[in-house]
């Protein structure tokens, strides 16, 4: 089998053994570990929500900025 170019899209064999690894991994967690491992996925998601609402932020102060040279 060859290794695959960055970028190239993993088959869908591909996604079902990485999440047969998931689940394995998962069973073999304890309670402890499971709920870092959650809470850390949850930190991931509110990151990326408050990243996108920066960039989304610094395009309309980018925007306003614009708009005011333009009324000059």
């Amino acid at each position: 089998m060859h290794e695959k170019q960055y970028g190239e899209m993993e088959t869908h064999h591909d996604m079902g053994k990485k999440w047969m690894m998931k689940k394995m991994m998962w069973e073999q967690l304890d309670d402890d570990a499971k709920k870092q491992y959650v809470l850390r996925k949850l930190d991931e998601k509110i990151m990326k929500k408050e990243f996108k609402v920066k960039l989304v932020q610094h395009k309309m102060e980018t925007l306003r900025l614009m708009k005011g040279w333009i009324e000059r």
